[in-house]
């Protein structure tokens, strides 16, 4: 009987543990290094709980995990950046390699993601309404795709105002979003 127990019990903790989430993946199709960045900023408020940085080399890729529940997180490409990932040309932000500012100051092409109650999913975009497009720059989820290059961001792919709704889109909660630098 206790041994029953003992396993109800960490069945339980195991249970609890579990958390769903989504999965950002960066791909570098550059010929120069770029250094992804994410960040939290829920309605414009920087919160450094949640925050990635990582330098990609030509070809190069890496990922970050995101709780499902989570909203207000962006991503976005950093370009000539410093050894430690400070100091960038384009997508600068405070903290070095890993961002504490949620984006606020990056000034460029933003990707942004959030947890919708309603229909229990991922609603997500592209945005430059604070920003330059500074890398073209592709996400896509289940065949999904939203594009934004220097020469080429229409509404519809990128928020440029912050009402161009016909950018949002939605992905089930769990799911992988692409994001493909040089696009």
């Amino acid at each position: 009987m206790l041994n029953l127990l003992m396993i109800l019990g960490l069945t339980g903790i195991y249970m609890t543990m579990v958390v769903e989430g989504y999965t950002l993946h960066f791909k570098n199709n550059c010929n120069f290094p770029v250094w992804p960045a994410v960040g939290k900023a829920p309605n414009g408020h920087p919160d450094p709980s949640i925050s990635y940085g990582k330098k990609l080399n030509p070809t190069g890729e890496g990922h970050f995990e995101v709780n499902d529940r989570e909203i207000g997180i962006r991503s976005w490409a950093r370009t000539g950046c410093d050894a430690n990932g400070a100091n960038c040309a384009t997508g600068a932000c405070r903290g070095g390699l890993r961002c504490n500012d949620g984006g606020i100051t990056s000034r460029v092409l933003l990707g942004e993601y959030g947890y919708q109650s309603y229909g229990n999913v991922i609603s997500w975009d592209l945005s430059r309404v604070d920003g330059s497009v500074n890398i073209d720059t592709s996400i896509t989820n289940d065949g999904n795709v939203k594009t934004c290059r220097k020469n080429n961001c229409p509404t519809q792919q990128a928020f440029a105002q912050p009402n161009d709704f016909q950018a949002l889109t939605t992905s089930p909660v769990g799911s992988t979003f692409r994001i493909t630098f040089c696009a």
